[in-house]
């Protein structure tokens, strides 16, 4: 049992310290590109899932995409998600109809590295459960 809870508590330290020192490098790339648009790409896999209320009616959907994309005669895949709310229906409507296959524009920005990423989407929810992992882990430890 001892080496379960040091395996836990070491593992939400390193967890902890690696999303905060990627997100922050991520969003510093980001912000220092010099090469920042929207390009089409081509969904090679994608996923949805409802958010409901406590009624049980769907306030939004997400949508998780696996794309692939082409600039400069390479080829980069990533991953991107939009939030639909169930009260725009024009949006919900077009993206109910996509398949494998299919085309969305996304955000790509050019990395430090000459690289082309999607551009970032963490929330600062996710820094802070980052932030709240290692001090989980240290807890972990105690």
């Amino acid at each position: 049992m001892t080496i379960f809870i040091i395996v836990v508590g070491v593992s939400l330290i390193v967890m902890g310290i690696y999303g905060v020192v990627s997100s922050r490098i991520e969003s510093r790339d980001y912000k220092n590109s010099t090469d920042i648009q929207k390009i089409s790409s081509v969904i090679i896999d994608f996923l949805t899932s409802n958010s409901k209320d406590d009624s049980g009616d769907v306030k939004y959907t997400t949508y998780k995409f696996k794309v692939s994309y082409v600039i400069d005669g390479k080829t980069y895949k990533g991953k991107c998600e939009e939030r639909v709310w169930s009260s725009d229906y024009s949006k919900k409507y077009a993206y109910d109809k996509l398949r494998k296959g299919d085309t969305i524009d996304v955000e790509i920005y050019k990395t430090s590295k000459g690289e082309y990423k999607i551009s970032p989407e963490g929330s600062p929810v996710d820094f802070l459960l980052y932030c709240a992992a290692i001090p989980g882990g240290i807890f972990w430890l105690l």
